[in-house]
């Protein structure tokens, strides 16, 4: 089964003709459309965000059984077979018939649902054959492994490689191993070069011979530290992914200016084109809830008098994008503050600011106002 085709084959549903349909409650209608969006997510590459839209919709409505399937299927995709193997076993649970969701749990190897077996399960009794003894002096054969012997060892084997599969792991295996082999390319070349030496003498013939195996050896060597160097550039963008998946994280748990500034420290120009695709997918989102939640605590500690406290909030909403649509607010709530702080050189600015690059703002006569009697 092709798990990104399988997770393609999910299409938007019909929101108006859902609509015009009797006993459709406004709740079902809002789940189903932001499923729609993730399904759109989804097509254009980005999985965190759609993951965290189809969480909501699930939380919202959790009977929606295409919804937790396509969730399930994400998971998969991502390696997250526990929690993928949780999602179909409910839908495989709630929905005697859901065919969908049995094939996708026997895909990622379960074989079975919450301990339940279905009716039509047969029980097949294996056969008591009496042992015949064997002639004397024949070599009898090696006793065939039972099938719970093969199966513990496939689990083993299986558990093995799916810890080989990780990146991370994997990239950390074929650095020491280039790390090895430059020291045991190393270890040959001066040996080498140490014996024959001392068979042999200063002989001429010795010598090129010598220097055609160290320039080999050299050039290995250079091979090697530009494998190097691909496997930590591999690791570096492993890390990246990860950084950008916690982001991710942080803004589903509605944690937006903790996810802007991890999302601020990652280096942008260094990520790759996957990465810098799903960074380009979040950062507007993430930036603009971080910027106006920063503005609603300005405005409330500007109200408290803790004037201080929100000059920092204020400033910072700017650190995140120049012009925001409650731009005007927070910059005149950031004059008020100024002043009141006994500064009203920087609240002429923040209101001169406010009047020329919100000119249509509806705070503009009041920071006109302010501004006049600062001069």
């Amino acid at each position: 089964m092709d798990l990104k085709q399988e997770i393609r084959s999910y299409t938007p549903i019909d929101i108006e003709k859902l609509s015009q349909e009797k006993n459709v409650s406004e709740k079902v209608i809002d789940s189903v459309k932001v499923y729609n969006k993730a399904i759109e997510n989804l097509r254009t590459g980005s999985e965190d965000i759609a993951m965290i839209e189809l969480k909501k919709v699930i939380s919202v409505n959790p009977d929606f059984y295409d919804a937790v399937n396509l969730l399930g299927l994400c998971y998969a995709y991502t390696n997250q077979i526990d929690k993928a193997q949780e999602l179909f076993g409910r839908v495989a649970d709630a929905e005697g018939n859901s065919v969908k969701a049995a094939e996708y749990l026997s895909y990622i190897g379960r074989g079975s649902t919450s301990g339940k077996s279905s009716g039509n399960t047969k029980t097949v009794k294996a056969e008591v054959n009496p042992q015949k003894p064997n002639p004397k002096n024949r070599i009898s054969k090696p006793k065939k492994p039972s099938n719970e012997e093969v199966q513990a060892e496939y689990v083993l084997i299986k558990g093995i490689g799916s810890y080989l599969a990780k990146p991370s792991v994997a990239v950390t295996i074929n650095i020491l191993s280039v790390l090895c082999l430059i020291a045991a390319i190393a270890f040959f070349a001066v040996n080498y070069k140490n014996t024959r030496s001392d068979e042999r003498g200063p002989d001429t013939t010795v010598n090129t011979e010598l220097n055609e195996k160290y320039d080999k050896v050299v050039a290995q060597n250079e091979k090697l530290k530009k494998d190097l160097d691909a496997a930590n550039l591999k690791l570096k963008q492993i890390q990246l992914s990860s950084q950008l998946s916690q982001v991710s994280g942080l803004y589903g748990q509605y944690k937006y200016i903790e996810a802007a500034d991890k999302l601020l420290a990652i280096p942008a120009k260094e990520l790759s084109a996957d990465n810098k695709k799903k960074y380009d997918s979040i950062k507007d989102n993430v930036m603009k809830n971080a910027a106006n939640q920063l503005t609603t605590e300005g405005v409330s500690l500007f109200n408290k008098k803790k004037y201080k406290e929100a000059i920092q909030k204020l400033e910072k909403v700017f650190t995140y994008g120049e012009k925001w649509s409650f731009g005007d607010k927070a910059l005149y709530v950031l004059g008020k503050s100024y002043v009141a702080n006994n500064e009203p050189q920087k609240g002429a600015e923040a209101y001169k600011k406010l009047i020329s690059e919100y000119p249509n703002s509806s705070y503009i006569k009041y920071a006109r106002s302010r501004l006049e009697s600062l001069q």
